[in-house]
């Protein structure tokens, strides 16, 4: 093996430990509809309401997104998205719709996300019957959706199939481009005559 293909496998192997573990969040754990709580857990995430509305559907409304399976469902207020440890998160992605009791076609909302780093951003979005696939790929510690038209029959928050991974530590960082210098370093002097 050369010099050269000895860094990059190292290189490749180290690489290799930054990879994060996914999962993603599905409601399927949940068995019996849950209704009209303030907040609740579904793997490592915690959601809250200031709505008293938050709750888990299991079948298809009359109006609204269905998928087939569980989902979160919120109305009223601001539901707040977090890992129940407190930690940040990447968010990979999410399913969100209006849903359950709404005569309306379409729902506003605001999307917040409170950066990792610090911060926020937000979006704004035009919630159907139907789900839609958002792909932020952000370092998040939190999110919040607040309907524009908070009200019954004026627009449900369905969520479903989060996927998040962990935020890598700036030390992990550090040390992959430490060990990538000094790779570096190594090659660089193996290439010297003697």
């Amino acid at each position: 093996m050369s010099p050269l293909q000895h860094c990059v496998a190292v290189a490749a192997l180290a690489g290799a430990g930054l990879a994060q573990a996914v999962e993603t969040v599905d409601f399927d754990e949940f068995t019996e509809r849950v209704e009209a709580v303030d907040s609740l857990v579904s793997g490592p995430l915690a959601f809250s309401s200031d709505s008293g509305y938050l709750g888990i559907e299991l079948t298809a409304p009359n109006v609204g997104a269905f998928n087939g399976t569980p989902y979160l469902i919120d109305s009223r207020g601001t539901l707040s998205v977090a890992r129940s440890d407190g930690q940040a998160f990447r968010l990979e992605g999410f399913d969100i719709g209006q849903s359950w009791f709404t005569n309306q076609p379409t729902a506003g909302i605001t999307v917040t996300y409170d950066l990792a780093g610090g911060g926020s951003t937000s979006q704004a979005l035009v919630l159907t019957r139907g789900f839609l696939r958002l792909e932020p790929g952000l370092g998040i510690t939190a999110m919040h959706f607040a309907l524009d038209v908070p009200a019954l029959g004026g627009g449900y928050v369905a969520l479903d199939n989060l996927v998040i991974s962990a935020v890598p530590e700036p030390a992990t960082w550090a040390g992959f481009a430490l060990g990538l210098v000094v790779l570096g370093g190594a090659a660089r002097r193996r290439r010297r005559p003697s």
